[in-house]
């Protein structure tokens, strides 16, 4: 029997056991990642949504074919599938649609003053995370699998631990403010009339972009990341 939805449930979790509810939360503007510990009732209430109106739409996405929950076995293979789904898409996107951008503006920017916004919004953008993503396979991921071999670690390996969880949420909260953003500057992906196809290309991959980065972050602020910290906590218990 298919579980009911309770509204009083954290996004983040509801995304956790249903992957298939963050295209609904993202058609309704309602933020799943960095504001994954918000209710279902909360963020409705915030987003002027009527919850119910919403429950609805997610019982539909579980109906058309939703698969239920990612069975991620391990923190390494839940870190794998980030490398290989999110940073590897980011690796390869970044500079191709950097190069889109740049030229968009070059060619609109006279007769759409607010790209010049959107370019250094998004090569802001693209200078964190890269940064982020490097951080995160050199420094912390290495970290979080050591939890899961039963590592032992030093009280000051467990504060930088935690310090550095913190540290990631802090970037994902500043990515997520910087996709904002640029869907407040291109008016949610509208195509201005005249666009040319480069123009219709960037605006359909700033969208992907967006919806990726947050499945991206769901994945480590509602999933990976409480997961470190269950284990950190249980060590300590021991």
């Amino acid at each position: 029997m298919t579980a009911e939805i309770d509204p009083e449930r954290r996004l983040g979790a509801l995304v956790r056991d249903n992957p298939e509810f963050a295209s609904v939360f993202e058609s309704v503007g309602i933020d799943y990642c960095c504001g994954g510990d918000d209710s279902l009732e909360r963020a409705c209430a915030d987003a002027d949504l009527e919850v119910g109106a919403v429950v609805d739409r997610l019982r539909d996405a579980r109906s058309d074919g939703g698969d239920g929950t990612d069975d991620w076995d391990s923190l390494s293979a839940l870190v794998d599938d980030i490398v290989e789904n999110h940073h590897d898409y980011l690796r390869a996107e970044l500079p191709p649609l950097e190069r889109t951008v740049r030229k968009v503006v070059r060619v609109h920017g006279d007769d759409h003053p607010e790209l010049h916004d959107v370019e250094s919004t998004f090569l802001d953008l693209e200078d964190e995370v890269t940064h982020h993503i490097e951080d995160e396979e050199e420094n912390v991921f290495p970290e979080l699998e050591r939890l899961e071999d039963e590592t032992a670690l030093t009280g000051d390996e467990e504060a930088q631990v935690r310090k550095a969880i913190d540290h990631l949420e802090d970037e994902h909260d500043a990515a997520a403010a910087h996709l904002e953003r640029l869907r407040s500057l291109t008016d949610d992906y509208a195509v201005p009339e005249g666009a040319c196809t480069s123009y219709r290309n960037m605006l359909d991959r700033l969208q992907l972009l967006e919806e990726d980065m947050h499945l991206h972050i769901h994945k480590e602020n509602n999933v990976l990341f409480p997961d470190a910290q269950d284990r950190l906590a249980a060590a300590v218990a021991e």
